[in-house]
């Protein structure tokens, strides 16, 4: 018989499917973007993050993701009205006039790979992301790494794979899924090995 699998997670949810959510929306202002690190999203349809300029803001901004992940173009003193579909892990960003990769105007966004209850028993499916994109997408490959327990020393499971969700316990591969057990997930996305997202925050799934 099927056993029920519980999402250990503050504010996170199992889904026996991918679940439809509001995008987060993030103010432009000047020179800061508010809320700089929104609360952390789960894997979802629909866009993740929308930003949009201030009233009364009139400096020049644009949103850029490190390693160019993502970007809203050119810098404009214009209105700006961008959304991303983010596949897991966190990501930094800045605009390129007043902030750099690592500080000035920036902020991060997160956001955390699920998992289903199929197939039937104790293995899982764990998904980090979707197809489409909107406009842009945060990268085509993924690295993904678990742990069993939640002091264990993390191990990759997936690297540099295109695939956007994978049966963990299958087969007994890379463990033997047992119940009561343990398991932690994070992901990161990347456009090539050189150009990788922060790792997610971290899915927990007890059996």
């Amino acid at each position: 018989m099927k056993r029920l699998l519980t999402l250990i997670a503050v504010g996170a949810l199992a889904y026996a499917s991918v679940a439809s959510a509001a995008a987060t929306e993030i103010t432009v202002n000047d020179n800061f973007f508010s809320p700089r690190t929104p609360p952390v999203r789960n894997l979802a349809t629909g866009a993740s993050f929308h930003w949009q300029r201030a009233s009364g803001s009139t400096r020049p901004h644009n949103i850029h993701g490190n390693f160019n992940l993502f970007s809203s173009g050119a810098a404009t003193t214009g209105p700006i009205n961008f959304s991303i579909r983010a596949s897991a892990g966190a990501y930094h960003y800045y605009c390129t006039v007043h902030g750099t990769p690592s500080g000035g105007m920036d902020g991060v966004v997160r956001v955390r790979p699920i998992f289903n209850f199929n197939p039937t028993g104790t293995p899982f499916t764990v998904i980090w992301a979707l197809g489409g994109t909107l406009p842009t997408n945060t990268g085509n490959q993924f690295d993904v790494r678990y742990r069993v327990g939640t002091s264990a020393t993390w191990k990759f499971w997936r690297n540099d794979t295109t695939t956007r969700s994978g049966v963990f316990g299958q087969n007994n591969q890379p463990v033997q899924v047992v119940s009561g057990g343990t398991y932690q997930f994070q992901v990161r996305s990347q456009k090539t090995p050189s150009q990788p997202s922060g790792w997610s925050p971290t899915l927990t799934v007890k059996p």
